[in-house]
C-alpha cells in the first residue's frame, strides 16, 4: 500500500507477508530497518486504541471516516489529523506501542513513511572474526554515513543450516562462501549482510565501492559479494531471510531475543554454547543471527529432540538469559515477553518499576480481561 504511493514502511521484518500493524505496534518489533529509521515508538505519530471499558482512546489520528458518533463520553480525542509535532499533554500513545495488548487494543495507526528510495546497494561479505565485525560496523558508518540501512550478521552454524535446509536460494552464494577449503581449514567465518538505501545511484554506489575496497585493502573481509542487480538483491536478502525457516526444519529449537551490548553480541553466544557443553547438554547447537547494528541477537538452540523437558528447558533458558542480564543486556529485544518471560521481570526491572507498570494496568484493565496472564510477573 505504501509503496503504491511512493512511500517506504519503516518496519521491515520477516514475517511481514503474514503479520498485521496492530500487532507490530502491540509487539513494538524491530526489524531490518532499525538502525536507519528507529522504532516504532519514534515513528508512529497517531493512533486509536479501544480500552478494555469500551471506550475509544484516540491519539492523533484522522477520524473524517468515522461515523458521526456525537457521545463524548466514550471518546477521548488528543487531536483530529496527524500532526508530526503535538507536544500538548502526555504521550499516552507510547503506553500502547510493546504493551502487548494488555492495556487496550491497537484498531488504527498514523505512521511517518520515508519517500521510496531511488538507489539500493546490498553486499555479503565473510570475515574471520568478531574483530573484523566491530570494524565493518565502523567502516560503514564513516564510509556510507547517511545512506546506510542495515547491518546484518549470520554465523557460520546457521549458515550451513541454511545450505542444507534452506529454500534453495542464493545456493550458489552459499556454496562459494562455504567453499570446501573453508571446510577444509575448520574455519568459523561470520557472514554480515550491508544494504544501502538512498537517492543518488551513481553517488551511492560510489559511497560502496570505497566503503568494500577500504575493507579489502585493510585485509578486514576474506571475501564478499556486491549484488549487481535487484535479483542480486533479493537472493542476498533472501539468504538472510531463510535463517529462520532453515534453523526451524534442522530439529527442536530453543528461541531466544536478546539485546546485547554490540561488543558482546557474539561473547554471549560462545558463553552459552561453552556453558551447555559443562551441563551436559553439547548435544545442543547454538546459532545466532540478527540486527548487529543495534545489538540485537537472535541467539536459536537446535535440538535433534523434542525437548519437552522441563528441566532441561529451564536449564537452557538460565544459561542464555544469565549470560544477557550479567551484561545488562535485556531478554527481550523485539520479541515482547508474552507469558515465557514473565517470571524473569523482577530480574530486570526495578521495583518500584513494576509496581507503576501495575498499577497502570489496573487503571486501564481492571478486571484484567485485556490478555491475561501476560506480560507482568
Amino acid at each position: 500500500y505504501a509503496e503504491e504511493k511512493g512511500y517506504l514502511f519503516p518496519l521491515d521484518i520477516g514475517s511481514k507477508g503474514t503479520c498485521q500493524i496492530g500487532g507490530n505496534v502491540s509487539t513494538n518489533a524491530g526489524g531490518h530497518h532499525f538502525f536507519r529509521f528507529g522504532g516504532l515508538h519514534g515513528t508512529v505519530v497517531g493512533m486509536e486504541v479501544v480500552l478494555a471499558d469500551g471506550r475509544v482512546l484516540r491519539m492523533n489520528v484522522d477520524v473524517s471516516d468515522d461515523d458521526n458518533n456525537d457521545d463524548c463520553t466514550h471518546r477521548f480525542q488528543q487531536s483530529s489529523a496527524s500532526l508530526l509535532k503535538d507536544n500538548t499533554g502526555y504521550d499516552l500513545k507510547q503506553l500502547f506501542i510493546g504493551g502487548e495488548g494488555t492495556l487496550g487494543i491497537v484498531t488504527k495507526v498514523a505512521v511517518a513513511c520515508p519517500a521510496l528510495p531511488t538507489s539500493k546497494n546490498v553486499a555479503l561479505l565473510v570475515c574471520n572474526s568478531y574483530s573484523d565485525v566491530l570494524q565493518i560496523l565502523k567502516t560503514s558508518k564513516e564510509e556510507l554515513g547517511e545512506i546506510l540501512s542495515a547491518i546484518e550478521l549470520i554465523d557460520s552454524n546457521t549458515m550451513k543450516f541454511v545450505q542444507k535446509y534452506g529454500s534453495g536460494i542464493g545456493d550458489h552464494l552459499i556454496s562459494e562462501l562455504l567453499s570446501p577449503e573453508v571446510e577444509a581449514a575448520d574455519k568459523q567465518p561470520l557472514f554480515i549482510l550491508v544494504e544501502s538505501q538512498g537517492c543518488d545511484q551513481e553517488s551511492d554506489s560510489s559511497k560502496m565501492d570505497a566503503f568494500l575496497t577500504s575493507l579489502y585493502e585493510s585485509s578486514t573481509i576474506e571475501n564478499g559479494f556486491l549484488a549487481q542487480d535487484s535479483k542480486h538483491i533479493e537472493e542476498i536478502w533472501g539468504i538472510r531471510e531463510s535463517c529462520n525457516p532453515s534453523v526451524a526444519r534442522a530439529g527442536y529449537v530453543h528461541k531466544f531475543d536478546v539485546s546485547i551490548g554490540i561488543e558482546a553480541y557474539m561473547e554471549v553466544a560462545e558463553e552459552v554454547s561453552d556453558a551447555l557443553e559443562n551441563a551436559n547438554l553439547s548435544d545442543l547447537t547454538v546459532c545466532v543471527w540478527g540486527h548487529v547494528a543495534d545489538g540485537n541477537a537472535h541467539i536459536n538452540i537446535v535440538s535433534g529432540q523434542c525437548d519437552k523437558d522441563a528441566v532441561r528447558e529451564e536449564t537452557i533458558e538460565n544459561i542464555v538469559y544469565s549470560s544477557v542480564m550479567k551484561r545488562k543486556g535485556s531478554i527481550s529485544a523485539e520479541h515482547g515477553i508474552g507469558q515465557s518471560k514473565r517470571k524473569y521481570m523482577s530480574q530486570i526491572k526495578d521495583g518500584a518499576v513494576l509496581e507503576l507498570m501495575s498499577q497502570m494496568k489496573n487503571l486501564f484493565d481492571p478486571h484484567f480481561i485485556m490478555n491475561p496472564g501476560k506480560y507482568l510477573p
